[in-house]
């Protein structure tokens, strides 16, 4: 059990017409679980920008506007903040395994993440950041508990 998130870029009326089921596999989704954009999202943002993770938190969300139109119980629909999705797209390979270990050290996310696995989400991530960037798009999170 979990949050299933899919990130993608794509149109906004291409993202609202996956608002009920999550985006086909020509948005070309990045599929995972429990990497919301909010707190685990947000953690990702403080690292990209600042390096590590502070304490208190800087309060930066990746999940901005939601756009699906349901009630409460979702499944949810997400347009990421373009500064964040900026930033992101904009992280070089170099970067990538010390932003992932310094994510990795969140204390919200369920156990505790291998380093690799992390470098490889991370560099995902920036592909859809990059996709939505090079296409002029917006990059999305779908979320379904």
């Amino acid at each position: 059990m979990g949050i299933l998130t899919e990130y993608f870029a794509a149109t906004p009326e291409r993202a609202r017409a996956a608002a009920a089921t999550g985006p086909d596999d020509d948005l070309d989704p990045l599929r995972c679980k429990n990497v919301e954009p909010f707190v685990l999202g947000g953690a990702l943002w403080e690292v990209v920008r600042a390096g590590r993770l502070g304490s208190p938190r800087a309060g930066l969300h990746a999940g901005g506007e939601r756009i699906d139109g349901h009630d409460d119980e979702g499944p949810y629909l997400i347009r990421l903040v373009p500064d964040f999705v900026a930033e992101l797209a904009a992280l070089p390979d170099e970067r990538l395994q010390p932003v992932a270990a310094q994510w990795g050290t969140a204390e919200e996310w369920p156990g505790e993440p291998a380093v690799d696995p992390l470098v490889e989400l991370v560099a995902e991530l920036r592909r859809v950041a990059r996709a939505a960037g090079a296409e002029g798009l917006d990059a999305y999170c779908w979320m379904c508990l």
